[in-house]
C-alpha cells in the first residue's frame, strides 16, 4: 500500500506592496512522503557444511556456495559421508517479501564465528571462523529485486576453516543479515 502525502503552498507575489520592495521576499516550499510496506527477511534453511572428517595434523576447508548444490573441501577436509544417508550441506536460505518491484541490498557480516560442543571430550573447543561470505539472489545476481508480488529470495555460503587436530565436534553460530530498499 503506497499513501502519498503532498504539502503546496502557494509563492506569494506583491508587486504593489512597499515591504517586499524594500528587501523582504517569501516562499513556501513542499514537503512530501511515500509510506511503502515494509520490508521482511525471514530465515527458511540454515548454512549447513555437513558431516566433515579431517586427516589428523592437517588443517581443511569446507565451502558452501549460494545456487550450488553439497560442498567443495579442500586440504585436509572431506564429507564423513555420502548418499541420502548424510544430510546435504548447502547455503543458507532466505525469503523477503516488501514493496512490489523495488530493488533492495542485503548486508552480511564480515564473518561469522561458531563455537561447538564436544562429543567425545570436555576439553576446550577453538572457535571456527566462517569467512568470505557471498550471496546470490534469486531475481539478480548484482541488484536484488521484488517481483510483481513483492517478493524473492536469497542464499548465503561461506568457506569454514578446521585447524589441524580439531576433535570431534558439534559447531554452530547465528549470524544477521539486513535488507535495505535500494
Amino acid at each position: 500500500m503506497i499513501a502519498r502525502l503532498g504539502i503546496i503552498a502557494a509563492v506569494a507575489f506583491a508587486w504593489s506592496a512597499p515591504a517586499l520592495a524594500a528587501g523582504h521576499a517569501t516562499a513556501a516550499g513542499v514537503a512530501s512522503a511515500t509510506i511503502v510496506s515494509p520490508l521482511r527477511v525471514i530465515a527458511l534453511a540454515p548454512m549447513d557444511f555437513g558431516d566433515i572428517t579431517h586427516v589428523d595434523g592437517t588443517s581443511g576447508t569446507v565451502t558452501v556456495s549460494p545456487g550450488a548444490a553439497g560442498a567443495q573441501f579442500s586440504g585436509g577436509a572431506s564429507a564423513a559421508c555420502s548418499g541420502s544417508v548424510c544430510a546435504d550441506a548447502h547455503a543458507a536460505r532466505f525469503s523477503v517479501t516488501g514493496e512490489p518491484q523495488r530493488n533492495y541490498t542485503i548486508q552480511l557480516p564480515a564473518t561469522i564465528v561458531a563455537t561447538g560442543t564436544g562429543l567425545s571430550t570436555t576439553a576446550a573447543l577453538p572457535a571456527l571462523t566462517v569467512n568470505g561470505l557471498t550471496v546470490r539472489s534469486a531475481s539478480s545476481a548484482t541488484a536484488p529485486h521484488l517481483d510483481a508480488a513483492g517478493t524473492d529470495h536469497f542464499e548465503v555460503g561461506g568457506t569454514i576453516t578446521l585447524p589441524p587436530d580439531l576433535p570431534p565436534a558439534r559447531y554452530r553460530a547465528s549470524f544477521t543479515v539486513i535488507v535495505s530498499y535500494a
